[in-house]
């Protein structure tokens, strides 16, 4: 059972992920408007097409990380619910 303490680092940890979350598509969004502008030069434009890619690579990191997690997570329970005994 989880206690107080790592219910809260849980649900800070959670928060600052979405805020990040947010920020990097936020992100995304702008370097991509950046990018497809026609009326930049096109140094600028392939300088924030790197920063999109870059951008996109570490929001993809974050995500698989959430994931991992949640599957560690589940996994875990399913070893707890497998060492309870049944009461008959």
């Amino acid at each position: 059972m989880l206690e107080l303490a790592e219910i809260e680092d849980a649900l800070e940890e959670g928060a600052v992920r979405t805020m990040i979350v947010k920020e990097l598509l936020e992100s995304l969004a702008e370097s991509r408007k950046i990018m497809l502008d026609l009326n930049k030069d096109l140094k600028t434009r392939e300088r924030w097409t790197q920063l999109h890619n870059s951008t996109s690579q570490i929001l993809n990191t974050i995500l698989r990380d959430v994931q991992m997690r949640d599957w560690e997570k589940r996994l875990k329970e399913i070893e707890e619910y497998r060492h309870v005994k049944p009461r008959i």
